[in-house]
């Protein structure tokens, strides 16, 4: 789940076997085991229930489970893409993890003590009803944009969100305070029981007035002004067994990109990320990707274009170029083809190395010019550069971005596995890249055999490290 766009926490839920939701922390050897937790799973936790003390003046917390062990089982499982050594397109994506559609259900709530006083600790909600069906469906909104536009043209089609499957309620008038399925909850603070709380007590209501919640796999719960500061949550995953929840702050409830964001979690995607200036790993950090900070209109950035399935690549196992070896590559961009990207496995323990363009057409048609070297104002588009770790449809992990380039003849190298990514040429379609892997300074035997050794764009005479020696009189030329 998230927390805040700037500050990144991931909270863990449980469901008993008697359909109590159960907030779940841990520690010791369970804090590792627990990163792999995904919604679906059945879990044998062993620890000891908390009690916190209460402050004085706020309700009494409920207490939650602290884990000093956890064995998981189940869960949805993906097989592994199968990338090959080719230079033409690869057959490597997966399926995608929302083939079809996004059946949701979107539900506005206003906590109120009375007909138009809101709860204490709250206030009435800042935007309409008809304001959020105008950000979720793009039929109402056909010239801007929505989840649903964003959905399906970043997708080509192959996730939608409809107002024929989906479903904004009406406003739900909850009291400040009750109890579900013996669980208290309050709008005067926001802990896990709080939130939970509204949910069930949303869908008791709707319940109540013959609204068949079974029909929408995605559940979309709009939060009022209140002690829930936070932009979005949402499950990292679900499967069949769970609904797939997700809650959206106050002041977002009209924002396409936010509500993308979370639904982006619910089909298994983790954060997009970079190292900041201050060299620390930030979760939202790329800008260039929906998962990454609220709240440009964008899509999300190829590795997780990949991992949905939306995007098809070629496929090439870098540890089989030769030192010294250039191979070029014309890569689509992400907007106007489903067939683009690279992913390089780099072996040596390394994550894959993605490579994607990204112009200002389709999905990205309204994404913000020259933020974050997403697009630029000067080129038409830019290559960006990412590793992630992820295996397949199922597999929520995160992903960072490395950097991008805009300018011809402009370079990125891998730290430690030796491979060059090289800008050749950009239209508004694709662009051209070389890889190269690198075997050191130039040598006599590679200036005659017109290698690259250095992976600087030159090779031959052309390289001023060959030209040097060949002055030196240690190249001779072919006949």
């Amino acid at each position: 789940m998230d927390l805040k766009a700037q500050e990144p926490l991931r909270l863990l839920g449980v469901r008993t076997d008697d359909g109590q939701r159960v907030q779940l922390r841990a520690q010791g050897p369970a804090a590792a085991q627990a990163d792999g937790l995904t919604t679906g799973m059945r879990v044998e936790l062993a620890g000891l229930w908390m009690h916190p003390e209460a402050t004085p003046g706020l309700p009494k917390p409920q207490p939650y489970f602290m884990a000093g062990s956890i064995k998981a089982s189940g869960g949805a499982a993906g097989a592994a893409p199968q990338p090959t050594v080719t230079r033409q397109q690869g057959s490597g994506a997966v399926a995608a993890a929302a083939g079809g559609g996004v059946k949701a259900i979107v539900i506005p709530i206003a906590g109120v003590a009375s007909p138009g006083v809101a709860c204490p600790g709250t206030t009435l909600p800042l935007t309409t009803v008809a304001a959020v069906k105008r950000a979720v469906f793009e039929e109402s909104n056909p010239r801007g944009v929505t989840v649903g536009s964003t959905l399906n043209k970043c997708s080509y089609g192959i996730t939608k969100l409809t107002s024929s499957s989906s479903f904004v309620a009406p406003l739900l008038n909850l009291p400040c305070n009750s109890t579900n399925n013996g669980v208290n909850w309050t709008f005067s603070k926001c802990d896990f029981d709080d939130f939970n709380g509204y949910a069930e007590a949303a869908d008791e209501a709707l319940r109540q007035r013959g609204v068949n919640l079974d029909a929408y796999k995605h559940r979309v719960y709009l939060l009022p002004p209140s002690q829930c500061g936070f932009v979005g949550l949402g499950y990292i995953g679900c499967d069949g067994s769970f609904d797939c929840r997700v809650w959206i702050g106050a002041d977002v409830w009209a924002t396409p990109a936010a509500i993308v964001h979370e639904i982006g979690h619910n089909l298994f995607l983790a954060h997009a990320g970079a190292v900041t200036s201050a060299g620390v790993f930030d979760d939202y950090a790329d800008i260039s990707g929906t998962m990454g900070y609220c709240c440009s209109d964008r899509c999300p950035n190829t590795p997780h274009a990949w991992q949905l399935g939306w995007v098809t690549m070629q496929q090439i196992d870098g540890t089989t170029i030769k030192p010294g070896q250039t191979l070029t590559f014309s890569v689509s961009s992400q907007a106007v083809s489903r067939q683009a990207g690279l992913r390089i496995t780099l072996g040596n323990s390394s994550d894959p190395l993605f490579v994607g363009y990204r112009t200002k057409a389709g999905g990205d048609a309204a994404a913000p010019v020259d933020i974050a070297g997403l697009l630029s104002s000067i080129t038409p588009g830019r290559l960006h550069l990412y590793t992630a770790a992820i295996a397949n449809t199922f597999d929520p992990q995160p992903t960072d971005w490395k950097g991008s380039l805009g300018t011809l003849g402009s370079s990125w190298a891998h730290p430690t596995a030796g491979i060059v990514v090289r800008l050749k040429s950009i239209n508004r379609t694709a662009a051209v890249v070389t890889l190269c892997r690198k075997a050191g300074p130039e040598t006599p035997a590679s200036c005659r055999a017109g290698l690259d050794n250095d992976c600087n764009g030159l090779a031959g005479d052309k390289d001023p490290a060959c030209l040097k020696l060949r002055l030196l009189g240690r190249v001779r030329r072919r006949p």
